[in-house]
């Protein structure tokens, strides 16, 4: 009692505390409006949540390790306002529960009649569809919208100036992203994803700021009712780890997305990239129709996003081009979609649909309140074209540079851009990459799978397929992903030119589609599978502010002929020209003459007539060679056999193999070189290749 009466007997402080809360609801009020809502049983359109960001400012979209380190109070009323939305009661149009409902299951209209469905069994989300990144960008403003709402509710519960403080970090809520691709990041979720508690500042008694530690709202959600029929459990969960594999070509294939000139080609290339990591995620992340309740997902998409805005960025006034429509929970699939196609069940102020029109430039997304590092506002088309030219480069791209770090993958990679290896011996800074390019209907292919692609027994790549466990998963569309080649073939010291990479591939590449709970898919079993092997000579050149060039782009048909759902010789080439033939088999080259040592020449430890050693290495697997001259020497370049006079006509050849424990040894004569002519050098070919399918030796092409 004895506060109630200090508090009675000062009637002005009592005064100013009123006007205190009464101006703090006020100023609440004022920076959200309480739009009317209704529930999404409710099958009532009366009422409806605008999606329009934040037009009061743009605010820079962080990765989430860099939100949590650099900008504590942001991140700080982010995991709060997580918190809240995601304890909403379901029947809430805007909990948790109901904005991940949207993407897939319940199944159900969002502040939409009933009548408004065209396909029941769906979500909203257009998968397999052109309209697939500008669909998720007003989802993400959505929650992005509503966490802001929320976080800035939470702040204005403090006092005194702890108050002023939240307000300010809650007016600057973003959602995080999750680069899944860049150096150093990519094959890790980040611990902030995973651990299971955090600590934070709420407001405690009367307002004053009290640190606590909560349950990690960003590591799962918790279900308010039992769903478990949907085949889900309490919450959300992922794979054990919180790592996987292969970011290495994650983030190459990302590179080579990034550089593609076409809209639609970029969209199809980016969702392929973008179901890999849903399936590697793993749990609930690996199902279209529940992915959306686990809290990565809006980080992942996020990333997604971030890496579309970078795309327009870096190709302004390339835009949506038609293609056949996908089922969704409101659109037909009959027809086209454009880019004036509604992206139900979202809306503008004035009640009208989003569509693809609105967000169409990269600039587009400083209207919502947000920008990225690499898409900053403020900048002239094509200088913001430069300035994300040069983050591509420094986050995604390969460089002909060793780093000095001392990685062998590093040195390997600069040793890829050097020489005769790189297949662009012609062109500095440059290399010829190689790209399994995958294309199948999704409707054959039901629920999430992977495609695993090796080079002999190692394990170079996988797609993941990310559709529904559902007949018509996918509508009517043929998906095209790409897997790059290049760093499997790297890291086996394989290098790169047409001549080498080409037979190496037709010997040793397959693949596999193998089911996410276990068990194999046999290949026939998808008769639109078709798997074509690819190469283009790409040009990183010398201006960090470029992306790279891409030339001489083709199809090789050796890597995939006689193979389960390769392209066969018989079909037309579908990507650039048809590799001419002489570029997939093995080539031969007339090896110099070993040079003679010098009299008195040590160096290799041997007599003055050694040809072999330290100076004069072992030719390599496939040459021709041409042994030490002797008096009178033959014409410089002759070939004659090992130990044999020179003779008197044109000398026979000797071919280099594998002998035992793959040292080179020779197998000749086969066929008389004489001057090189075109015949004689077939004949040495048709042989060594007689050799090859005989005895299986290990060749290596010059």
């Amino acid at each position: 009692m004895q506060p109630l009466k200090c508090l009675l007997a000062q009637p002005a402080l009592v005064l100013l505390g009123l006007v205190s809360f009464l101006a703090t609801q006020a100023s609440s009020a004022a920076l959200y409006p309480p739009y009317p809502l209704v529930k999404r049983q409710a099958g009532n359109s009366t009422g409806f949540t605008p999606i329009v960001g934040d037009p009061t400012r743009v605010v820079t979209r962080h990765s989430i390790t860099t939100l949590k380190d650099r900008f504590p109070d942001r991140y700080n009323m982010l995991v709060l306002a997580w918190q809240q939305v995601a304890a909403r009661v379901e029947a809430n149009d805007t909990s948790y529960y109901q904005l991940a409902g949207i993407h897939g299951r319940p199944y159900e209209p969002w502040q939409y009649p009933d009548s408004a469905t065209e396909n029941p069994f769906y979500g909203y989300c257009t998968h397999a569809s052109v309209l697939f990144m500008t669909w998720h960008r007003p989802y993400l403003v959505l929650f992005e919208q509503l966490l802001r709402e929320e976080a800035l509710v939470i702040a204005n519960r403090f006092n005194g100036e702890a108050r002023r403080k939240w307000l300010r970090a809650a007016n600057n809520v973003r959602l995080p992203y999750w680069d899944w691709a860049s150096k150093g990041v990519e094959s890790k979720i980040p611990s902030i994803l995973i651990d299971e508690n955090v600590q934070v500042t709420q407001p405690g008694t009367y307002g004053a700021p009290q640190s606590t530690s909560i349950p990690n709202p960003l590591r799962s959600y918790r279900f308010l009712q039992d769903h478990s029929d949907w085949g889900v459990g309490d919450e959300t969960v992922r794979r054990d780890s919180g790592q996987f594999d292969f970011g290495e070509s994650t983030r190459e294939a990302t590179y080579q997305t990034l550089r593609l000139k076409s809209y639609n080609d970029y969209q199809a290339n980016a969702e392929g990239i973008h179901g890999g990591v849903h399936v590697d995620v793993g749990g609930g992340m690996s199902f279209v129709s529940v992915s959306a309740f686990d809290p990565i997902f809006w980080l992942h998409h996020c990333n997604v996003d971030r890496l579309w805005a970078m795309w327009q960025a870096t190709h302004p006034g390339v835009y949506l081009q038609p293609e056949p429509g996908s089922p969704t929970f409101a659109l037909s699939g009959n027809g086209d979609d454009t880019i004036t196609t509604p992206l139900y069940p979202f809306r503008n102020a004035n009640g009208r649909e989003w569509n693809s029109d609105q967000i169409k430039r990269a600039e587009d997304i400083f209207t919502y309140g947000y920008s990225y590092p690499e898409v900053p506002q403020g900048r002239s088309t094509n200088a913001l074209r430069r300035f994300t030219n040069r983050r591509i480069n420094r986050l995604y791209g390969e460089s002909p540079t060793d780093n000095g770090e001392g990685k062998t993958s590093n040195r390997k990679v600069a040793a890829s851009f050097k020489g005769l290896a790189s297949g662009a011996a012609k062109v500095p800074n440059a290399r010829r990459e190689w790209t399994a390019n995958v294309l199948f209907k999704p409707s054959e292919i039901r629920g999430p799978h992977r495609i695993r692609f090796y080079i002999g027994s190692d394990l170079v790549g996988r797609l993941g397929i990310f559709t529904d466990d559902k007949p018509d998963a996918g509508g009517k569309r043929r998906m095209n992903f790409t897997l790059p080649l290049t760093p499997g073939l790297v890291n086996k010291d394989i290098a790169l030119r047409a001549e080498e990479a080409a037979p190496a591939l037709s010997k040793d590449l397959r693949w596999e589609i193998v089911k996410v709970e276990g068990g194999n898919v046999p290949l026939e079993s998808v008769p639109s599978l078709k798997v074509v092997v690819s190469s283009a000579i790409v040009d990183v050149g010398t201006d960090p502010e470029e992306l790279p060039t891409v030339s001489n782009v083709l199809t090789h048909f050796a890597p995939t002929a006689g193979k389960d759902g390769g392209l066969q010789p018989a079909e037309p080439a579908p990507i650039g020209e048809k590799a001419p033939e002489t570029l997939d088999t093995p080539t031969l080259e007339v090896a110099p003459a070993p040079k003679k040592m010098a009299a008195g020449d040590r160096r290799s430890g041997g007599s003055a007539d050694q040809t072999l050693g330290a100076a004069n290495p072992p030719p390599r697997l496939g040459a021709l060679v041409a042994p030490a001259p002797r008096e009178p020497a033959p014409r410089a370049g002759a070939a004659v056999a090992p130990g044999a006079a020179a003779p008197a006509g044109p000398p026979p050849v000797v071919i280099v193999v594998a002998g035992a424990e793959g040292a080179p040894a020779p197998v000749g004569p086969v066929a008389p070189v004489g001057s090189s002519t075109p015949s004689s050098l077939s004949a040495a070919r048709q042989q060594v290749q007689h050799l090859q399918r005989q005895s299986r030796a290990a060749f290596a092409f010059l």
